[in-house]
């Protein structure tokens, strides 16, 4: 796991371990990960940062040096960050529709994003990106929270960017006499009143 921010120095009682991964003190969004050399494998570095949302890591093997294990790996997260960005589609739970629901009791139930949706993109290519809503035909109850009621899919130039399922909030009950009687009679009342 990727802590949110990385260790300079641990100091355990009278002894202290100090981070050998420089980009820690330097790079902006470094959060970690592992330096290492051996006379064979020469100098190694996993990198890793963080900034508005993407998360890269750079690998640098058999390095020549020091100096230049950290160098290239900042060029390597330079163009990451300066080439790509994260697009943020919705958040798990984000309303994208309210469906009718056929012979139900509430009659209708807002769909729901299932988790997450985003994707690794260009920068400046996300004004093209288009969005495709599809709902299963026909939807009737009994529905069950969580239930699959479609898909929303993001695409680029034809390419699937990410593609999540659509769920329903809450149940929906089934139709039945006494619900049907209950109708009728809420229905009643509120023409007599007006």
């Amino acid at each position: 796991m990727i802590l949110p921010f990385g260790q300079i120095l641990y100091v355990i009682g009278k002894s202290s371990l100090s981070n050998t991964n420089k980009l820690i003190r330097t790079y902006k969004g470094a959060t970690g990960l592992k330096t290492g050399s051996t006379s064979l494998a020469l100098y190694n570095l996993s990198a890793s940062a963080t900034r508005d949302g993407l998360s890269l890591i750079a690998v640098i093997m058999k390095a020549p040096s020091t100096k230049i294990r950290f160098s290239e790996a900042q060029k390597l997260l330079d163009y990451g960050f300066n080439t790509f960005s994260f697009k943020q589609f919705g958040k798990k739970g984000d309303v994208v529709k309210n469906i009718s629901i056929d012979k139900g009791v509430p009659s209708n139930v807002d769909a729901i994003l299932e988790t997450d949706a985003g994707t690794l993109i260009e920068k400046g290519k996300d004004k093209n990106i288009e969005q495709t809503l599809t709902f299963e035909e026909n939807i009737s109850a009994p529905i069950s929270k969580g239930q699959k009621l479609g898909e929303i899919t993001f695409t680029l130039d034809g390419k699937i960017l990410s593609s999540i399922n659509i769920v329903a909030q809450n149940n929906v009950e089934k139709t039945n006499l006494f619900s049907m009687a209950k109708k009728i009679y809420y229905s009643w009342i509120d023409l007599l009143r007006s």
